[in-house]
């Protein structure tokens, strides 16, 4: 997907990314804590394999109203702003694939929805972070093992429907 974050609004993402590392520092460094926070990124990362639709869509406006909420930020503290990204991709997605992440947003919806306040706030901020950051080369980059997870499952899953093995 080609969307544009600014160096602003990747501030932004940074600032989330910073709180939950110093959140983390300063409790008991469980893993199990964090894990709200990392699926939340991986959930964020995977709207950004969308090429369209309802899922592609919100990717674009968050990275977009997450650029613009930082330039704002930004200019105001600091008088600077804008400065844009390098865009990159982390892979296309198979109509198989495509279910799979479908089926992993509507799964990760319903555990937001019973989950409490605080994991809520580590999920959220994941996905934020994962949807913006995820949008810049570098992250997109580290992250082209995502789309090729879903479409492995979806693969698999067709298969296993048709008949053969998983």
């Amino acid at each position: 997907m080609n969307v544009t974050l600014t160096v602003c609004g990747a501030a932004l993402s940074l600032t989330v990314v910073a709180l939950s590392v110093r959140s983390w520092w300063r409790g008991n460094r469980a893993w199990k804590p964090v894990l709200p926070f990392v699926g939340g990124i991986l959930i964020g990362a995977s709207l950004l394999l969308c090429a369209g639709g309802l899922l592609g869509w919100v990717a674009v406006k968050a990275v977009d109203a997450n650029s613009a909420a930082g330039d704002w930020a930004i200019r105001r503290a600091t008088g600077h702003s804008g400065g844009a990204l390098s865009h990159g991709g982390m892979g296309t997605l198979t109509t198989a694939g495509a279910c799979v992440l479908v089926v992993a947003v509507a799964v990760a919806v319903v555990v937001y929805k019973a989950a409490g306040k605080k994991v809520k706030a580590k999920l959220g901020g994941g996905v934020y972070v994962g949807v913006t950051l995820c949008a810049t080369a570098g992250v997109a980059q580290m992250m082209q093992w995502l789309p090729n997870a879903y479409n492995s499952a979806g693969q698999s899953v067709v298969n296993l429907l048709n008949g053969g093995a998983l």
